[in-house]
Protein backbone atom coordinates (compact mmCIF):
# COMPACT_ATOMS: atom_id res chain seq x y z
CA UNK A 1 0.00 0.00 0.00
CA UNK A 2 2.85 2.40 0.81
CA UNK A 3 4.38 1.83 -2.64
CA UNK A 4 1.12 2.93 -4.27
CA UNK A 5 1.08 6.03 -2.08
CA UNK A 6 4.62 6.92 -3.14
CA UNK A 7 3.77 6.39 -6.81
CA UNK A 8 0.58 8.44 -6.47
CA UNK A 9 2.44 11.27 -4.74
CA UNK A 10 5.14 11.33 -7.44
CA UNK A 11 2.51 11.38 -10.20
CA UNK A 12 0.57 14.13 -8.42
CA UNK A 13 3.71 16.27 -8.14
CA UNK A 14 4.49 15.83 -11.87
CA UNK A 15 0.94 16.83 -12.81
CA UNK A 16 1.07 19.87 -10.53
CA UNK A 17 4.42 20.88 -12.04
CA UNK A 18 2.92 20.70 -15.54
CA UNK A 19 -0.09 22.74 -14.46
CA UNK A 20 2.24 25.30 -12.90
CA UNK A 21 4.20 25.56 -16.14
CA UNK A 22 1.06 26.05 -18.24
CA UNK A 23 -0.20 28.71 -15.81
CA UNK A 24 3.19 30.47 -16.09
CA UNK A 25 3.03 30.27 -19.89
CA UNK A 26 -0.55 31.62 -19.96
CA UNK A 27 0.36 34.60 -17.76
CA UNK A 28 3.40 35.27 -19.99
CA UNK A 29 1.31 35.28 -23.15
CA UNK A 30 -1.52 37.43 -21.73
CA UNK A 31 0.75 40.04 -20.16
CA UNK A 32 2.98 40.28 -23.21
CA UNK A 33 0.01 40.69 -25.55
CA UNK A 34 -1.36 43.46 -23.32
CA UNK A 35 2.08 45.13 -23.20
CA UNK A 36 2.39 44.86 -26.96
CA UNK A 37 -0.99 46.56 -27.44
CA UNK A 38 -0.46 49.26 -24.82
CA UNK A 39 3.28 50.00 -24.95
CA UNK A 40 4.43 48.63 -28.29
CA UNK A 41 7.82 47.06 -28.92
CA UNK A 42 9.60 49.09 -26.20
CA UNK A 43 9.27 46.31 -23.63
CA UNK A 44 10.82 43.62 -25.85
CA UNK A 45 13.85 43.20 -23.56
CA UNK A 46 11.57 42.10 -20.70
CA UNK A 47 9.82 39.62 -22.98
CA UNK A 48 13.13 38.07 -24.03
CA UNK A 49 14.40 37.58 -20.48
CA UNK A 50 11.05 36.29 -19.25
CA UNK A 51 11.02 33.97 -22.26
CA UNK A 52 14.38 32.56 -21.16
CA UNK A 53 12.78 31.89 -17.78
CA UNK A 54 9.86 30.13 -19.50
CA UNK A 55 12.30 27.89 -21.40
CA UNK A 56 14.14 27.05 -18.18
CA UNK A 57 10.84 26.27 -16.47
CA UNK A 58 9.80 24.02 -19.38
CA UNK A 59 13.13 22.17 -19.20
CA UNK A 60 12.69 21.61 -15.48
CA UNK A 61 9.17 20.30 -15.87
CA UNK A 62 9.41 18.20 -19.03
CA UNK A 63 13.05 17.17 -19.50
CA UNK A 64 14.87 17.25 -16.16
CA UNK A 65 13.73 13.73 -15.25
CA UNK A 66 14.51 12.21 -18.64
CA UNK A 67 16.47 8.98 -18.87
CA UNK A 68 19.71 10.60 -19.99
CA UNK A 69 19.72 13.16 -17.19
CA UNK A 70 18.85 10.48 -14.64
CA UNK A 71 21.65 8.21 -15.93
CA UNK A 72 24.13 11.09 -15.73
CA UNK A 73 23.02 11.94 -12.18
CA UNK A 74 23.37 8.30 -11.11
CA UNK A 75 26.84 8.14 -12.65
CA UNK A 76 27.93 11.33 -10.88
CA UNK A 77 26.54 10.10 -7.56
CA UNK A 78 28.46 6.83 -7.92
CA UNK A 79 31.67 8.72 -8.73
CA UNK A 80 31.21 11.01 -5.72
CA UNK A 81 30.54 8.07 -3.38
CA UNK A 82 33.67 6.33 -4.68
CA UNK A 83 35.69 9.50 -4.14
CA UNK A 84 34.40 9.84 -0.57
CA UNK A 85 35.38 6.23 0.18
CA UNK A 86 38.85 6.88 -1.22
CA UNK A 87 38.40 4.46 -4.10
CA UNK A 88 39.63 5.27 -7.59
CA UNK A 89 36.77 6.62 -9.65
CA UNK A 90 35.59 4.24 -12.32
CA UNK A 91 35.60 6.19 -15.53
CA UNK A 92 32.72 4.70 -17.41
CA UNK A 93 31.52 6.80 -20.33
CA UNK A 94 27.84 7.34 -20.79
CA UNK A 95 26.29 5.11 -23.38
CA UNK A 96 25.63 6.97 -26.61
CA UNK A 97 21.99 7.38 -27.57
CA UNK A 98 20.73 4.53 -29.68
CA UNK A 99 20.66 5.47 -33.32
CA UNK A 100 18.53 3.76 -35.93
CA UNK A 101 20.49 1.33 -38.09
CA UNK A 102 21.65 2.70 -41.43
CA UNK A 103 19.38 2.02 -44.38
CA UNK A 104 20.61 -0.85 -46.54
CA UNK A 105 21.98 0.08 -49.93
CA UNK A 106 19.81 -0.71 -52.90
CA UNK A 107 20.86 -4.07 -54.35
CA UNK A 108 20.18 -3.08 -57.94
CA UNK A 109 22.00 0.26 -57.80
CA UNK A 110 25.18 0.34 -59.88
CA UNK A 111 28.38 0.83 -57.95
CA UNK A 112 30.27 2.43 -60.85
CA UNK A 113 29.08 4.93 -63.41
CA UNK A 114 27.83 3.43 -66.64
CA UNK A 115 29.92 4.39 -69.64
CA UNK A 116 28.25 4.82 -72.98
Amino acid sequence: MAEQDVAYEAARKRVEARLGFFAHLAVYVVINVVFLIVVGWDFLWATVFWGIGIVAHAYGVFFADSGRVKAWKDQQIAKELARQRGEPAATQPMAPPSAPPPAPAAADAPTQPIEE
